[in-house]
Order: C-alpha cells, then sequence, then structure tokens
C-alpha cells in the first residue's frame, strides 16, 4: 500500500486498528518508511477525566519507540460525548468548564502543542458542549438503551451551527436528523468570527502562529514534574526550545519549575501565564509557552 501512495504527492494516511487494540499493534503500523504516516489513537477520547498524568502517560508510551512512530490524538470524535462537556462538566476543583471559553481555548491550544498530529472534530474549535437531546429525538440505540445514565453519543453528532440567524443555524434548510441545542446556536460560527477572544479565533489564531514553530510540528517532546493540575513539556527542534505549560483546573496556580533564567516568554496567541522571578503564574485554564535558544 506504501509503494502505491508513494507515487503521488501530499499525501497522507492515517490507521485507524481497533479502539482497544495495544500500543504495540498501533505502533506497527507505522513504525518505518514502508508503513502507513501515523494511527489514530482512541486514548483520550475514552477517558472522561482530565489530569496531566492521563497526557503525560499518553505521550511517553511512544516516547521508547524509534521516531518514524509518528502519533496522532483527538480530544473528540463522533463516538463519544463532545469533550467540553466529558472533561469539564464538573471538574475536581468545583469549577464548571463545560461552556467556559478560556476550558475550550486552553484544550485546543495543549491538542496542538503535543508531538503527533492533531484530529479537531468539528465544533470543538467553536468550544461546543455536549448538545442536549430530548429522549424522544434521540437516534442512537446506544443512547436510548442507557438514557439518562450516560452523555450518549447523539450529542456529539448535531448539526454544525454555522449562522445563528439562520434556519437551522444554516446547517441546512430542511429538518435535520437531529434538533439543534440552542447552546450550540449562541456560539454559531458567525458568532465567533469578529471576536479575538472566542475559541474560534484563538485556535485560528494559534494555527497560524504555530507553522512559525518548527518544535511545535516536529519537535521532541520531554516532560516537567509538576503537581497537577499543571501540565508541563520542553518541545525541541533544532536551535528552538518551548517549554509549554498549561493549567488545567478552574483556580489559579503557581509554578516554580527549575529552569535556567534564559528562558523568556514567547507571543503566541492566547497565553494568559506570566513568568517572574522564576515562577509561572497561570490563571484558571491558562497557558504560557516559554522560549529559550
Amino acid at each position: 500500500m506504501r509503494a502505491l501512495l508513494d507515487r503521488y504527492d501530499d499525501r497522507f494516511t492515517v490507521a485507524e486498528i481497533g479502539d482497544h487494540s495495544s500500543l504495540d499493534e498501533l505502533i506497527s503500523y507505522v513504525n518505518g518508511p514502508d508503513r502507513l504516516h501515523t494511527a489514530y489513537s482512541f486514548v483520550f477520547i475514552e477517558n472522561s477525566d482530565l489530569s496531566a498524568k492521563l497526557i503525560r502517560d499518553a505521550l511517553e508510551a511512544w516516547q521508547d519507540t524509534e521516531q518514524s512512530a509518528w502519533p496522532s490524538w483527538a480530544f473528540s470524535n463522533h463516538d463519544a460525548p463532545r469533550v467540553a462537556s466529558r472533561w469539564g462538566a464538573q471538574s475536581k476543583d468545583g469549577a464548571q468548564a463545560e461552556t467556559d471559553p478560556r476550558f475550550a481555548a486552553m484544550l485546543n491550544s495543549l491538542l496542538c502543542c503535543l508531538r503527533g498530529t492533531a484530529f479537531v472534530y468539528q465544533g470543538q474549535e467553536l468550544g461546543l458542549p455536549q448538545a442536549h437531546v430530548p429522549f424522544e429525538h434521540l437516534r442512537d440505540p446506544e443512547a436510548i438503551a442507557n438514557w439518562p445514565d450516560t452523555l450518549g453519543r447523539d450529542g456529539a453528532r448535531t448539526p454544525m451551527p454555522w449562522d445563528t440567524s439562520s434556519p437551522q443555524c444554516g446547517f441546512s434548510t430542511a429538518q435535520p436528523w437531529l434538533p439543534i441545542d440552542p447552546r450550540h446556536a449562541q456560539l454559531a460560527a458567525n458568532t465567533q468570527y469578529n471576536d479575538p477572544n472566542s475559541p474560534f479565533s484563538q485556535m485560528k489564531a494559534f494555527l497560524r502562529a504555530r507553522k512559525s514553530h518548527p518544535a511545535l510540528i516536529h519537535g521532541t517532546i520531554r516532560f516537567f514534574e509538576s503537581p497537577e493540575p499543571i501540565l508541563a513539556f520542553e518541545r525541541t527542534e533544532d536551535s528552538e526550545r518551548l517549554l509549554c505549560a498549561f493549567n488545567l483546573g478552574g483556580k489559579a496556580v503557581d509554578w516554580h519549575p527549575q529552569i535556567a533564567a534564559s528562558w523568556t516568554a514567547t507571543d503566541l496567541p492566547g497565553c494568559t501565564g506570566t513568568l517572574e522571578d522564576g515562577r509561572i503564574h497561570l490563571p484558571p485554564y491558562g497557558q504560557c509557552i516559554l522560549s529559550r535558544k
């Protein structure tokens, strides 16, 4: 298959192996120049609790493999409740993150800072929570069978809200398969385009800036020892070194990493954290990216 694909330019292949497959099996499909380019991972989608340990364990599991084994990551897809609700409905510190745009923006930046290919599920860039679908409108047999004990899958499969002022939020002029949650209408794409603080605008700006930082695209990753809910790691590519710190919780935190004084703050979009006298201050769902040449 790879020999055939290599006859074409601009091609990229993704292996989707069974969601309960072992890491060794995933890697076997992508480890080497004659294999597929990456393998889709379900590790984050299958977990309902966000923690720094979850992220670190998933990434470090690939560290013992050869550099040619390239991972990919997704926080949401059509078979799992939306990440804003799955990870943010009720965080451990009591903060309600599900509809907090800062939480959505932080998750989007985090996904784009991890070593590997990022898969963004439609609506994640808008910070959409899991849609509320009344029982009588459910379509998914799994959701019907488990209602109301689980979030189900239909809440992640509702129409994409494009325009808050159009019928069906601009998705269709016909009656859609599933109803649109009024909260999604308030977060429609057209309401976020011109708002620089919206999850959409912040992600767009971050992805644009990311193109200028090879360390975030191809670089290695090394994790720092940091207390929950702080997740911190270094991305390195050639002479560029970036320290990425994220506050996964809803309360401000301070972190005193043992780093050289030559680290300085970057101007990457969405960085709300600060560095002062060796102390990194992270507001609720804050992020800070430092640079050192």
